[in-house]
């Protein structure tokens, strides 16, 4: 295991980076799981991924997070080399890398496992970023494409150097509003 200072140096390294990372040891792994499978898969759960992220909306009009995401994608695909996905054990470790492998198109960067804020974590990349920065499966992405930059209730922003977000604290709207 990696500590996370290596992590965070990964992390720093993905927000400043002018071009694409090389790709891992052996080249970008084949998807054994048929296109022709793949798309009606992602077709038959994108209901579900809208309704969750429906929900996630109506819960933050209700209770609103401490920031709120400010600024615009500056389309540079650094999100799309360095995806930070959960490692669980057991079969639910393995269901999660065959999704996110096979079905959502995502590939190991590395084979290591960090810890990043006490959760083991991959460092995963996704195969259908284009040279210009766009997704090649923009309408089907997955869930976790769609919901960056985190911006949670907890904890502090998630989001890459550069990117063309930003996370400004509420209150500091109240403020602004108060001077106007």
């Amino acid at each position: 295991m990696i500590s996370t200072e290596n992590l965070e140096e990964l992390i720093d390294k993905a927000g400043e980076a002018t071009e694409q990372p090389p790709p891992p040891k052996g080249g970008i792994p084949k998807q054994w799981v048929p296109g022709w499978i793949r798309c009606p898969i992602r077709a038959l759960f994108f209901p579900f991924v809208l309704f969750d992220l429906w929900a996630q909306k109506v819960a933050k009009f209700f209770i609103p997070p401490p920031h709120r995401r400010v600024g615009q994608c500056h389309r540079r695909g650094n999100c799309c080399y360095y995806i930070l996905l959960q490692d669980y054990k057991g079969w639910r470790g393995a269901l999660n890398i065959f999704w996110n492998t096979q079905i959502n198109g995502f590939y190991l960067r590395d084979s290591q496992v960090y810890d990043c804020d006490g959760k083991l974590v991959f460092v995963m990349g996704c195969r259908y970023l284009q040279k210009n920065g766009t997704c090649g499966h923009y309408t089907l992405r997955p869930a976790i494409c769609r919901k960056w930059p985190l911006i949670e209730y907890f904890g502090h922003p998630s989001m890459l150097k550069g990117c063309g977000f930003r996370a400004v604290p509420r209150h500091q709207d109240n403020k602004l509003n108060v001077l106007k």
